[in-house]
């Protein structure tokens, strides 16, 4: 029978020497929505678990308010529901909070975890998708007060991959606040309306003062994705006011190009890509709708 040895260090000091101690022998467990499964299915068989639960210096959220521009700090101990309640988030962030409301059940937004979310490095998560349009970076660190921040798409290398060493663990996740003025949209298709891993999602926020945007995309490729290519011609084409109608649908189109979706058993790779092209496009008139209106 397979029983691993547990370690439940109760403080980020701690946890972070054994994790340097164990390296590759060690799975670290936030919330265990990911792991668990795993475990259940016998795709891993870890000799030691490190659980984070008791570890409260990792559940620090602190969001600055929109009307001064805002900056935010989440510990990876956040679960999913406190960031889709949190008024904060979604002054500051709506698109994280809309994101975070779309995972799993209420039991599973309970337990799950934002940093789990992000290390887990599953092309469909809701949150990485939405951090990735907030331009967020992953806190990481190591035993002997090592200590690095980096962009997430440069931290995603492929399905359940990432950059991450084995005795380095995520410890939060921070960015800069959008402006005051800035609007966000979280668009997903699944195979149902609730507990659905995403087909496709869109996230997108806005910048009407600067003519900004950014588009990042999920499930369609083997990490989160920033549609750049779209981005550009949003932004060439923002200050036309007469055209902008035919401006989302080209930006929308080219959206569904920086998509590299696969057939699987959620969905064949060509609808992937039509619903790229819907969702981007239900979500920039969305954010521009609510630029023009307030």
């Amino acid at each position: 029978m397979y029983e691993p040895e547990w370690k439940r260090p109760t403080s980020k000091a701690e946890a972070l020497a054994v994790l340097g101690e164990i390296g590759e022998d060690a799975v670290v467990v936030a919330g265990g929505t990911d792991i668990a499964p795993l475990i259940s299915k016998r795709r891993i068989r870890p000799r030691v678990l490190i659980d984070l639960g008791r570890i409260d210096d990792l559940r620090f959220l602190s969001v600055g308010p929109a009307s001064r521009g805002g900056s935010a700090k989440i510990g990876a101990l956040v679960t999913h529901g406190a960031l889709a309640r949190d008024r904060d988030v979604s002054e500051v962030a709506h698109v994280l909070a809309a994101a975070c409301r779309t995972v799993g059940a209420p039991q599973v937004r309970a337990r799950g975890t934002i940093g789990g979310n992000v290390a887990n490095a599953s092309p469909a998560a809701d949150g990485a998708v939405a951090l990735v349009a907030l331009g967020a970076s992953v806190v990481v660190e190591s035993d002997g007060d090592e200590r690095r921040e980096i962009p997430l798409p440069e931290f995603f290398l492929g399905p359940g991959q990432t950059v991450l060493r084995p005795d380095e663990l995520v410890t939060g996740i921070t960015f800069a606040g959008p402006s005051s003025a800035a609007r966000s949209a979280y668009r997903k298709a699944g195979q149902r309306n609730a507990l659905a891993i995403a087909i496709v999602s869109v996230a997108v926020v806005h910048e009407p003062e600067a003519g900004t945007v950014r588009i990042a995309l999920g499930s369609v490729a083997p990490t989160p994705v920033r549609a750049t290519e779209a981005e550009g011609l949003f932004e060439s084409g923002w200050r036309n006011a007469s055209g902008r109608a035919e401006l989302l649908r080209a930006v929308a189109l080219a959206a569904a190009g920086a998509a590299s979706p696969i057939d699987d058993i959620r969905a064949s790779a060509w609808y992937r890509t039509v619903l790229v092209e819907v969702l981007t496009k239900r979500a920039l008139e969305e954010v521009c709708f609510q630029s023009e209106n307030t």
